[in-house]
């Protein structure tokens, strides 16, 4: 401890920015005392401004600056979306059912600080200390936290708490002392931006611009006098850009949004502009012992959509939650911590997943993804948005059966996160579908039956069905497995490809290839499939060729080789398949079980990552992941 304390209070927020006042205010509502250090001493500069969603200005509403900041900031209405002139998307706050305000705001990042300072300075448990560096978390022998130590006017100082929130930033140095990495988000996305006269009569809403030859542009009238200007660029061009010229900047732009020409008129160079790159980042962990993360010091994305600021609200407003209930319960452990984490990284991971699909610029002229599927998941996105994290978490009461929204037509994962509501186990249901299957076929029950006497494990009775059905459909004729254990996969897949078909089975136990090599023999199919023994990496080598289907139900650590591997040798218009992406359920804990499960998760990622892949993954067995090359 310094020999110059502070305080010493319950929790300390590092970073004085919105969404960590909005933190501080909430667990003073709570009854708890807290102590903002923060590295700022004027706060008088202008700084950008914001679009506030309404889910958001709730957030400002339950913490009492909603009046104050609505008094200084002006409303926004809603978010249009263009291509090639048309608009293909409208959304207006007023119009979404369930909204808890008819309106967004276009709120200054500096009056929104000041609104909760006016606020947190009226409570006597609440301190602020300015101009002050962060320079060490001080924890007990137990490795609970103590403190934060800091520089203030030349003077070490001492805040001892037993929660510390890093709130400071994209570069936080509070992360970095907590021991929290980052993994860098990668855009192909740069933008130059401007404030420009608002023309008159121009709507206050959000208006993004997608145009067919590689042009994107976003405009916001964020106030009644300007509109804020983003032409997008890909990564690394802006030199390219400049090279070309100004007044050809600025030409570009008009061939985009002709309205805009009387606004650019006072625009006279490149000084009177600025250039962004992203280098956003979502941190490995948002929780230590004693340390919560919120907002940009835990995910900073691009600016695609306004969403950075709601977030971070959103983080404090959940984070707020969490502390409370910990320090309650006197465990700040970053397991205890983690529910906050658990219940906003995965919005998040969808909101930057999307940012990646549809905010960047493409290299091919292409225009970007169909604008059809950009519209349905921005609006989407924007509804949820405005509807704020009740649109996304799970109730605590389960509604009826089969009751809930289905997802957005871009993308499976987009938001809302949670869209299936079922009051019946799957297990329950897959042993249904199994009873309703037909038996009347003695090899296949013969080979289950011995796998399930062995505890050899095989793909399973409806993960055969679907396999011979998906070769079926395909046309597949040459098919490579990855592990074929006891041959149950391998005699689905050759009666699927036909006496004129090839299925290569490997398996390392020459054992367990023998009994494989009987059962085959048996079912009438071992004139179409080569039993290859030993390493199923090496047999794929020794064999020359493209394949039809791809089957990888191996040693699960080297399911990422064998994606990287195979994919190059998989047709146009063939499947790759990996069983066990499930990993008995410990998918939905993130893969953490073991090594295994995390080789599985890795590659699952790569799949629905690979732009030549097709993936839909199958609720099927031990789940499915189905990839359809194009």
């Amino acid at each position: 401890m310094s020999d110059y304390p502070a305080s010493k209070v319950d929790v300390c927020v590092v970073g004085a920015g919105p969404h960590g006042l909005a933190f501080a205010k909430a667990l003073l509502d709570a009854g708890h005392s807290v102590a903002v250090v923060d590295r700022e001493t004027d706060r008088s500069g202008k700084r950008q401004t914001m679009l506030i969603q309404p889910g958001a200005i709730k957030v400002l509403d339950s913490l009492g600056v909603r009046e104050a900041v609505e008094a200084v900031t002006h409303r926004m209405d809603g978010y249009d979306y263009y291509v090639d002139g048309d608009r293909i998307a409208v959304l207006r706050y007023a119009d979404i059912e369930d909204s808890p305000f008819g309106y967004g705001l276009g709120a200054p990042y500096r009056v929104l600080q000041h609104a909760f300072l006016d606020e947190l300075l009226k409570y006597p448990q609440f301190e602020i200390f300015d101009g002050a560096k962060v320079s060490a978390l001080l924890k007990d022998a137990y490795g609970a936290m103590e403190g934060v130590l800091f520089t203030q006017d030349g003077v070490e100082r001492t805040v001892e708490c037993r929660l510390v929130i890093a709130a400071d930033g994209e570069g936080s140095p509070t992360r970095d002392l907590a021991g929290i990495s980052v993994q860098p988000a990668a855009w192909d996305y740069e933008a130059i931006t401007f404030l420009a006269p608002r023309p008159d009569e121009w709507p206050s809403v959000l208006s993004n611009y997608r145009a067919s030859d590689n042009r994107y542009l976003g405009l916001a009238a964020y106030s009644p006098d300007e509109v804020s200007v983003l032409w997008g660029i890909r990564s690394g061009s802006f030199d390219e850009v400049k090279a070309q010229g100004f007044d050809t900047f600025l030409e570009r732009i008009l061939s985009v949004e002709p309205r805009l020409a009387p606004a650019l008129k006072r625009l006279s160079g490149w000084q009177d502009v600025r250039h962004h790159n992203f280098p956003g980042h979502i941190a490995d962990t948002w929780v230590g012992d004693g340390v919560m993360l919120l907002g940009s010091t835990a995910h900073s994305l691009t600016t695609f959509g306004g969403q950075n600021m709601n977030l971070a609200l959103y983080d404090a407003q959940s984070a707020a939650r969490t502390a409370v209930r910990a320090l309650a319960e006197q465990d700040l452990s970053a397991a205890s911590l983690a529910a906050y984490e658990n219940e906003r990284r995965p919005l998040v991971e969808n909101i930057a997943k999307f940012q990646t699909q549809a905010a960047a610029p493409d290299t091919d002229g292409s225009g970007g993804p169909a604008a059809a599927a950009v519209a349905a998941g921005l609006k989407q996105m924007f509804r949820s948005m405005a509807l704020g994290p009740s649109a996304w978490q799970t109730p605590s009461a389960a509604p009826a059966a089969g009751a809930g929204r289905g997802p957005g037509a871009f993308d499976p994962s987009m938001i809302p996160t949670d869209i299936y509501r079922f009051d019946f186990r799957y297990d329950t249901a897959l042993n249904w579908a199994w009873k309703k299957a037909p038996k009347n076929d003695p090899v296949m029950t013969e080979i289950g039956m011995y796998a399930w006497e062995k505890n050899v494990p095989i793909i399973g009775p409806l993960s055969g069905r679907l396999l011979w059905q998906l070769a079926k459909m395909s046309g597949a004729k040459r098919i490579f497995e990855f592990g074929s254990a006891v041959g149950f996969s391998t005699v689905w897949l050759a009666r699927a490809v036909g006496p004129e078909g090839k299925v290569y089975y490997t398996e390392s136990d020459p054992e367990l290839a023998a009994k494989a090599a009987e059962f085959i023999e048996k079912a009438g199919v071992a004139d179409r499939v080569e039993i290859m023994v030993g390493d199923a990496m090496e047999s794929f080598r020794t064999v020359e060729g493209d394949f039809d289907l791809i089957l990888c139900d191996i040693d699960k650590r080297l399911y990422p080789e064998v994606f990287a591997t195979a994919l190059p040798r998989l047709v146009s218009g063939g499947l790759f398949v990996a069983d066990n992406i499930f990993w008995n359920g410990d998918a939905l804990n993130g893969y953490t079980r073991d090594d295994l499960g995390r080789a599985i998760g890795e590659t699952v990622d790569a799949m629905l990552a690979e732009e030549s892949l097709f993936t839909t993954l199958i609720p099927l067995g031990d789940g499915l992941a189905v990839g359809y090359k194009e």
